[in-house]
């Protein structure tokens, strides 16, 4: 990860967000488009994922606040894993995952695209927040905070090497550091003394 002029990106050229700049790009959204957003972060799936899921709604459990992805809905060429559990998500994630549903049908990758480019426009974002930037930020995160690499790895759908290639180098202040700690733990992603 790089600290370009205006901010953090991964070696590929992705913005990672810093919690006041998540907070800044979710205020800026459409109404309809916030809990896509959301649920995007928190998550970390890969664009694909959250449209299947949309069409998918059983692959989220409610009872186990988790959200269990079958082999087809990654159809990742690499693919190892034959499921995928999503789960360390906050108490609130049905609320999160209800509105997700009413919002509107999750737009085309390009589309979804020019969106979080005028948004971060709005929101003063430079450089811009893509699709990329939900999934690498919240990964940048967890593993800032101290994650186990391995529970990053099974809920993401990375292998090792994957991960350890993109995060490389990262560089949040303290000041972001205590943001991200306390995110984390208001959406129950990290559990401290537990």
């Amino acid at each position: 990860m790089e600290i370009s002029e205006n901010g953090l990106v991964t070696s590929d050229g992705t913005k990672v967000l810093t919690v006041e700049e998540f907070d800044r790009l979710k205020n800026s959204i459409h109404k309809t488009a916030k809990a896509l957003f959301k649920l995007n972060v928190i998550t970390g799936l890969r664009y694909v994922e959250v449209q299947r899921l949309y069409e998918n709604s059983t692959w989220y459990h409610e009872t186990r606040n988790q959200i269990i992805l079958p082999k087809e809905a990654q159809r990742k060429v690499k693919q190892k894993q034959i499921k995928r559990t999503i789960d360390k998500l906050p108490s609130t994630f049905p609320y999160i995952f209800n509105a997700f549903l009413e919002g509107r049908k999750p737009p085309e990758s390009s589309a979804w695209n020019r969106d979080l480019a005028r948004w971060s426009e709005i929101a003063g974002i430079n450089p811009k927040a893509g699709p990329k930037t939900p999934r690498k930020t919240i990964e940048s995160w967890m593993l800032k905070v101290g994650i186990p690499e391995i529970e990053i790895y099974s809920r993401q759908g990375h292998d090792p090497i994957t991960s350890l290639r993109h995060y490389q180098s990262l560089s949040f202040t303290d000041y972001e550091m205590r943001d991200i700690e306390k995110r984390l733990t208001e959406w129950g992603i990290l559990r401290k003394g537990i």
